[in-house]
């Protein structure tokens, strides 16, 4: 029997580290996931979806809060009878800042709203088993994002 050669034993393990590096670039694709893993690919999916909505949720109570504690503040300092510096706050201040807080409530609000549409969507997309297509080019007709018939 021929003895194996070092050159060889090299050649083998480095064709093995490649099919590896190949195989695990491959599960890192939505195409390959949803396909060959995709409890793994669709628990990524939703937890992402559902870890953004909780971060959302977070958010916006923290901005309530905060509200909720300068207003508490203010009605401290008046019972006290102290009011701010004109000089520091006029009406012009006030109701600006009131209308940024205001602003950026809303759009709290709308980022929880956001998030809870695309952890539906994630859901949603699951439970009809949807795969992305193999294709390495989209067929003729077919939109941006949309699998061809």
């Amino acid at each position: 029997m021929a003895a194996i050669s070092f050159e060889r034993v090299l050649k083998v393990l480095v064709f093995a580290a490649l099919v590896l590096t190949v195989y695990k670039g491959l599960g890192r694709t939505p195409e390959y996931a949803s396909h060959v893993d995709s409890r793994r690919f669709f628990n990524g999916l939703v937890n992402d979806a559902e870890n953004s909505l909780i971060m959302k949720e977070r958010h916006l109570d923290f901005g309530d809060a905060t509200a909720k504690a300068v207003r508490l503040r203010l009605e401290e300092l008046e019972r006290m009878g102290r009011t701010p510096d004109p000089g520091l706050v006029n009406e012009e201040s006030l109701r600006r800042a009131v209308a940024r807080r205001m602003a950026i409530r809303e759009r709290d609000a709308d980022y929880v709203v956001l998030a809870r549409e695309k952890l539906d969507r994630m859901r949603a997309l699951e439970r009809d088993g949807w795969r992305m297509p193999l294709e390495l080019t989209p067929r003729a007709g077919a939109t941006s994002g949309e699998a061809a018939p």
